[in-house]
């Protein structure tokens, strides 16, 4: 395919996905409207995530790889920032997602700016820290799922070397199909 690593089948899928994303920017943009959850749902279900061996800290149990794709900058092994091939190659997707969010910030953080995307489909990540956020994380879940909260521990000062010692009495639980929800991600948090 097109982009890094793709087969022609994961290729066709985020073509629709592409044309999805495009007719929904499209339609709100005509209507003067915001981008629906309904149609950023049609653009993931289009969507063909890569298998991503790579999040080696939030891979659950057992698991080698999940699906995982990011889209918008990236930084390379050496330090480099980059453009990922998807967000070049399909640009409406990542247009839509990012629309989504401007669209939903709350007005006391209007002027919040993000590099990166991470999407994900299909699995609850362990608990873990991220490794390369500068700021402040949003995070939004969709579709038809049970379960999915966001267990933060938002005094974590990383003080905790080991992640299986942090308590479940400091967590919050941060509902993720109800709205978005913004955190620090360089803390504790696991799905």
């Amino acid at each position: 395919g097109k982009g890094s690593g793709e087969s022609l089948i994961m290729r066709a899928h985020r073509l629709v996905a592409q044309r999805e994303a495009k007719a929904a920017l499209a339609a709100a943009e005509k209507a003067g409207r915001q981008i629906r959850e309904d149609e950023v749902l049609t653009v993931l279900r289009a969507w063909a995530f890569a298998k991503n061996p790579n999040r080696q800290n939030v891979l659950p149990d057992g698991q080698d790889w999940v699906w995982s794709d990011t889209l918008g900058l990236i930084r390379d092994r050496v330090g480099d920032i980059h453009i990922t091939a998807a967000s070049k190659t399909y640009p409406e997707v990542a247009h839509i997602m990012n629309k989504y969010l401007l669209d939903r910030l709350p007005a006391e953080v209007k002027e919040f700016k993000w590099t990166s995307l991470n999407v994900n489909c299909n699995y609850a990540a362990k608990l873990h820290r991220d490794g390369n956020n500068f700021g402040p994380s949003f995070i939004k879940a969709f579709g038809d799922f049970t379960g999915g909260q966001l267990s933060y521990w938002p005094e974590d000062d990383r003080k905790v070397d080991r992640l299986d010692a942090m308590k479940d009495k400091d967590a919050v639980q941060l509902d993720l199909k109800a709205g978005l929800a913004m955190f620090n991600g360089n803390s504790a948090h696991s799905v």
